[in-house]
């Protein structure tokens, strides 16, 4: 569960700050849309869903391995 969990937090920090990068050019205008609170929320929750993913990956591995 650790690793799990982790992983997650770190996924939905990764998000938060892909989110927070500054975007020139028309992925701003598509992106004006959206507030940041959104744009965060979103990424977030998928960066949560691909780290507890990956965390589960890694446990599985190390896991078997002993």
């Amino acid at each position: 569960m650790p690793f799990i969990a982790t992983g997650a937090i770190l996924g939905y920090v990764v998000g938060v700050l892909v989110a927070a990068r500054p975007v020139a050019d028309e992925a701003a205008q598509r992106l004006a849309n959206y507030s940041f609170n959104s744009q965060a929320g979103y990424l977030g929750l998928f960066g949560a869903l691909m780290g507890a993913l990956a965390g589960a990956v890694v446990f599985v591995l190390l896991d078997r391995r002993t």
